[in-house]
């Protein structure tokens, strides 16, 4: 089900233009045409430095609504700029082209235009109007999703901010790095950049300022799931908010302060500041707001089961999205409605609602509702005992999650390789400055050898004093080279390891789709043949036939969900939104739960598994990681077991950590076979004695999650002997730093 929120209101680079101070006053009642021929009418007095400026402005005046109106007096400025022969002024007048082009959505052109400006400005020795161009560079190529270079740009832009005491440009420069962070995805960078903005602002004591950082904290604690920390700056930004009597402000952070509680599963809380957020749209006339705040109570009080309260609330909700014929929210808030109906058993309205909102499937289909339609038609027909539709809904909800799945995936690596490419582009500029800082040096030692002859032809009294000099000053440049040289080596070190970095997310890229292309997809194949098999001759099959091929669809979905469950667990391995959360406790209790678990698999090829993991041991670790470990493991045991076979666990403390060792007298394995375990540019896996499949992916999660908890994990295998997997785990948080 969909919760409508509102979205977070982010700090926006603005263009950092040229503040004109001019005699008259513009009140608000005035239009564009007569703010526009206040400023003409000082043009015939104006000499050409000052026309320049002046078509700037008027060129800002027609940025929103008529942008090839802008074009045409950013160029009547760039006319008179080159009448000037000022650097200046023909730099200021590249700034209003690029800006007016910028507008026009042509970044190409806005771009070319930001450089010349920058260079000549540069050339001037005009700081804080260079900062402008850079930032305006930036903004530029955040549009082309050249996120290195606009994070460059930001940077750059930064440092000379905190050189002119700029703090409150420098606040929002590292606000719009941190919010570049956040788009590829890199969000402990974009909180480290926010926290410096905070900083500045609480220096400047800019109370906006603040509150929007805070929200944009907020939020990313959120995407981090820490739930307490979000609601922590939420509560900061809303009472900023309310000092400042910012209305925006107070009903985005409401609203935000209601979704954080209803992640925490504090109902009453949550509904109690989306009634708030509601009040304050309703007091404001905002519609939109109103209409997402009725969604939100509505789905607050379907999860807490008051269906006739989440019913009204919904209608309230489906009305202002008919009104407005948003076609989107219509289709969700049907869903929602008929998804109550579902619940109260009232399947004849539940189908109605659900119909209606495939009947306002937008152009530009949102998958995600189509698939909760299709996945609600599908309940409701399977509670009518109308199997057949049931499962044709079913098949289409499944592939819509499918694509959604793709998309995800697609998505992800995409960000992965964006990041990769933003580390390396960063590396490199840090690597060519240091070259610059090299040649430098050389040339100060040149030029400093050079005058000491000149010195010395002329002053052949001060010889040996200049000598002397000379041999310190050549020892001084040296050291700096060597030092320089050091650092050069320690930054090529660094792209080599970010080569390698490359190297591995291509091979888990090529898995991903090695897994997607072939690992699902035979297991569903099977499935759809042998359940179509069945239903095509269900009255001709024998019970016993019947029987064969019901459990190969059993064993087959098993599998499938087993395969499933890993990739999902690496997905989120990979991208880094697992959490890593250790505590102390007993390891038998985790052994003898995943035992359990696997008991039916094991009672089904009559294994035996027996634990001799003392009550006593006590592990530091994280209990869901190692829980995973440990199944994956006895799940490979039980796969290449053979029948009557045994299998042991076992846990002895070994210098401040735990050697967990789980053996089988399975099949065993070669030593080139033990050489492809645990690594994700090999595709590694056979099939168990009983025909079992796998991807090898369930090894490399347990590596993953080994290492994360502080350990180790090897094998060690003979063919025909069986195998014993050893991971190890501190017994102590000294144990992990050790």
């Amino acid at each position: 089900m969909y919760i409508l929120k509102t979205k977070n209101v982010n700090l926006k680079s603005f263009l950092l233009g040229l503040v004109l101070l001019f005699s008259f006053s513009l009140t608000e009642a005035q239009t564009v045409e007569e703010r526009r021929d206040s400023i003409l009418t000082q043009l015939e007095s104006a000499d050409p430095a000052l026309k320049v400026l002046l078509y700037d402005s008027v060129s800002r005046l027609y940025w929103s609504n008529y942008p090839d109106s802008s074009l045409y007096y950013a160029q009547l400025a760039f006319k008179y700029a080159k009448k000037t022969r000022n650097d200046l002024s023909i730099a200021e007048a590249y700034n209003t082209l690029g800006n007016a082009y910028a507008e026009m959505g042509k970044n190409d052109e806005a771009l070319d235009n930001y450089e010349k400006s920058l260079s000549l400005r540069k050339a001037a020795g005009d700081m804080l109007k260079v900062s402008y161009s850079l930032n305006n560079m930036g903004l530029i190529y955040f549009d082309q999703k050249k996120y290195s270079e606009a994070i460059s740009a930001y940077k750059e832009c930064v440092a000379i901010c905190n050189e002119l005491n700029e703090y409150h440009d420098e606040a929002l420069m590292q606000m719009s790095i941190a919010e570049t962070y956040r788009t590829i995805n890199y969000k402990t960078n974009a909180l480290e950049y926010a926290i410096k903005a905070a900083s500045l602002f609480i220096h400047i004591n800019n109370k906006r300022g603040l509150a929007r950082t805070f929200n944009f904290i907020g939020n990313l604690h959120k995407d981090l799931s820490n739930n307490s920390l979000a609601l922590e700056y939420f509560i900061k930004a809303n009472q900023l908010y309310s000092e400042l009597n910012n209305q925006y402000g107070i009903s985005t952070t409401t609203n935000n302060l209601g979704i954080i509680y209803d992640e925490m599963g504090q109902s009453d809380t949550a509904l109690a500041y989306y009634q708030q957020f509601l009040q304050m749209a309703i007091d404001n006339g905002n519609i939109p707001s109103q209409g997402a705040a009725y969604n939100n109570i509505g789905f607050l009080y379907a999860k807490t089961m008051h269906y006739q309260k989440a019913l009204e609330a919904y209608s309230k909700s489906l009305s202002i999205s008919q009104e407005a014929n948003d076609s989107l929210s219509i289709m969700n808030t049907n869903n929602n409605i008929a998804s109550v109906y579902l619940n109260m058993g009232n399947t004849s309205k539940a189908e109605n609602y659900v119909n209606t909102a495939l009947k306002h499937t937008p152009r530009d289909k949102d998958l995600f509702f189509l698939a909760e339609s299709h996945e609600i038609l599908s309940k409701v027909y399977a509670a009518k005992g109308n199997f057949r539709k049931a499962y044709h809904h079913q098949s289409i909800n499944g592939e819509i999650k499918d694509s959604l799945f793709s998309m995800k995936t697609n998505e992800q690596i995409v960000e992965m390789q964006v990041r990769f490419e933003t580390e390396s582009k960063e590396k490199e500029i840090e690597l060519l400055k240091k070259n610059d800082e090299i040649k430098n040096l050389e040339l100060q030692r040149q030029k400093n050898a050079k005058f000491l002859w000149i010195g010395l032809t002329i002053l052949l009294v001060g010889l040996g004093v200049l000598g002397y000099f000379n041999l310190q000053q050549k020892k001084t440049s040296n050291k700096l080279l060597q030092e320089k040289n050091q650092q050069l080596k320690i930054t090529n070190k660094k792209l080599i390891e970010s080569e390698g970095h490359l190297t591995e997310l291509n091979a888990t890229k090529d898995r991903f789709f090695t897994i997607i292309a072939h690992d699902l997809r035979n297991p569903f194949n099977a499935l759809l043949g042998l359940s179509e098999l069945l239903l095509n001759n269900f009255a001709k099959y024998s019970k016993k036939q019947s029987e064969e091929i019901i459990k190969t669809i059993f064993d087959t979905s098993q599998s499938l969900y087993k395969l499933l469950e890993n990739l999902l667990q690496w997905s989120r391995c990979q991208t880094g939104s697992i959490t890593y959360n250790p505590e102390l406790f007993p390891l038998n209790k985790q052994v003898r739960q995943e035992m359990e678990l696997l008991s039916n698999l094991a009672e089904g090829k009559n294994l035996k598994i027996v634990s001799r993991v003392e009550e006593s041991v006590v592990v530091y670790a994280d209990v869901n990681l190692v829980s995973i470990i440990i199944r994956n493991l006895l799940s490979n045991a039980i796969k290449f077991c053979n029948p009557q076979g045994n299998i042991k666990i076992t846990a002895v403390e070994e210098n401040n950590m735990v050697a967990i060792k789980v053996t089988d007298s399975g099949v065993g394995m070669s030593k080139q076979e033990v050489d492809k375990l645990f690594r994700v540019d090999e595709s590694f896996s056979t099939k168990g004695t009983a025909n079992e499949e796998g991807t090898g992916l369930g090894l490399i999660l347990c590596k993953e999650f080994t290492k994360k908890n502080g350990g180790k994990i090897y094998v060690s295998s003979q063919k025909g002997c069986g195998s014993t997997f050893t991971f190890t785990l501190p017994i102590s948080k000294s144990g992990i730093n050790a």
